[in-house]
């Protein structure tokens, strides 16, 4: 089997790790056939043995470890293995320094151990999915200290909350704690996927549902669930997280991803009106208005895109609707630019099909986008540390916990080159006459 891991670190972590293990019970049907003569015989079971193990008893576990430094983990129905839950009397007071000098020395070693129990449970295990916030003290110095102990993988998938571009965060510090943890993991050949909790609310707004952060996590568990499909369900197109890296990271550290999800209940309320089909899945996915960051599209370039589809989607429609948005980028490439410094020759999207419907939707879609314009929030968090850098405001909570201020100094250097790794490989004219492509 090909078994995927999941590590969910801080309060944001935990929380939306247990809307996306609901979301994963709801999505898988375990069915009566749990002895383990059948399980191997079960195409089913064996898919869903990815995610779950202990399948052969009444009650499967998921693969996952839980880790938060505060005294109290989610309440939820769902059976946890608790070997795997690691909770400590500790209050980070939303400190990189802190966590990852002080908190993450005393308890690494026992996080790390419950990660090589859990991956020596698995036959072949395929990569590593971890739920953090770098916004916060917890979850910024665990996923630095841990990135250290773990060193280079390329099957890291990180799902990051990071801090929007117009709203201010609760946490004040989060302009030091964001880039110091990005600093860490950014130069890895890992996948980043970013959201904020802007981007959330303007999805949340556009279905009618008023902005809380129980909504919030259960929109990125769905998400995350809709993309892990292909690796979990039988299909015609099937994926994984090594093609997913090969494929939509074309340089090592242009590995910043952006998400989006189709808006079922939006089109099933206005089905009279709008139909739902490939056609409109596919513009509801490449849409900045359905983006789970806030970055605009039409201000940067697409680089590379991998749709994950469920229901019964015609491969066909599917391929005619990424040749015509592929002809229209390449069509304002020649006109607008005609020094292209492009990706040409190489397919842009990797479409993964799963026919099996998710829950009650007949047609359900998400996507995971590399795009230029992922640098509006990168240049925005600079920005944000810039006013306080300045200042010194609140400097020195982290020289006293052993922060120099060199590793600021580096952080940001770090970050500024990933902003121009991205403006000089694919220069873009924002002029006149970029219109909709729809």
């Amino acid at each position: 089997m090909r078994e995927i891991l999941v590590i969910q670190l801080g309060g944001f972590g935990n929380k939306v790790g247990v809307k996306f293990w609901e979301e994963m019970l709801k999505d898988s049907d375990f069915g009566n056939q749990n002895e383990q003569g059948l399980q191997s015989q079960d195409p089913l079971l064996n898919s869903i043995n990815n995610v779950y193990f202990n399948l052969n008893q009444n009650k499967p576990l998921p693969r996952c470890v839980q880790v938060d430094l505060g005294q109290d983990l989610p309440c939820t129905n769902i059976d946890f293995n608790p070997c795997s839950q690691f909770s400590f009397n500790y209050s980070s007071g939303n400190n990189y320094g802190f966590v990852k000098n002080h908190c993450a020395n005393e308890i690494m070693d026992i996080i790390v151990d419950s990660i090589r129990q859990e991956t020596e449970k698995c036959d072949q295990l395929q990569g590593i999915q971890l739920f953090s916030s770098i916004i916060g003290g917890t979850g910024s110095g665990l996923i630095a200290a841990l990135d250290d102990k773990l060193g280079y993988d390329p099957l890291l998938q990180y799902n990051l909350l990071i801090p929007s571009i117009k709203q201010d965060d609760v946490c004040v510090v989060s302009p030091y704690n964001s880039i110091l943890a990005l600093s860490q993991i950014m130069n890895q050949r890992e996948q980043i996927v970013c959201f904020d909790n802007q981007g959330l609310k303007q999805n949340l707004s556009r279905l009618g549902i008023e902005f809380n952060y129980d909504d919030a996590n259960h929109h990125i568990a769905q998400t995350i669930c809709c993309n892990s499909s292909p690796f979990r369900n039988n299909g015609d197109i099937n994926s994984s997280l090594k093609k997913l890296s090969a494929n939509l990271i074309p340089f090592p550290q242009q590995n910043f991803l952006t998400c989006s999800q189709s808006n079922n209940q939006f089109s099933d309320y206005f089905k009279e009106y709008l139909k739902m089909d490939e056609t409109q899945i596919f513009r509801e996915l490449m849409s900045t208005n359905h983006n789970q960051a806030s970055n605009d599209y039409t201000q940067g370039r697409f680089l590379t895109a991998a749709l994950s589809l469920r229901g019964n989607i015609s491969n066909k429609e599917v391929d005619k609707s990424c040749s015509l948005f592929q002809h229209y980028l390449d069509k304002q490439t020649y006109y607008r630019r005609q020094e292209a410094k492009k990706i040409k020759y190489i397919d842009m999207f990797l479409t993964n099909i799963c026919k099996k419907p998710f829950q009650n939707f007949e047609y359900f879609g998400s996507c995971l986008i590399n795009s230029t314009s992922i640098t509006q929030s990168l240049e925005s968090l600079i920005e944000k540390f810039n006013k306080m850098y300045v200042r010194k405001s609140y400097l020195y909570k982290y020289t006293q916990e052993g922060i120099d201020e060199d590793n600021f100094i580096d952080a940001k250097t770090r970050l500024e080159e990933i902003c121009d790794s991205y403006k000089n490989t694919y220069q873009e004219d924002f002029g006149e006459g970029h219109e909709n492509w729809e």
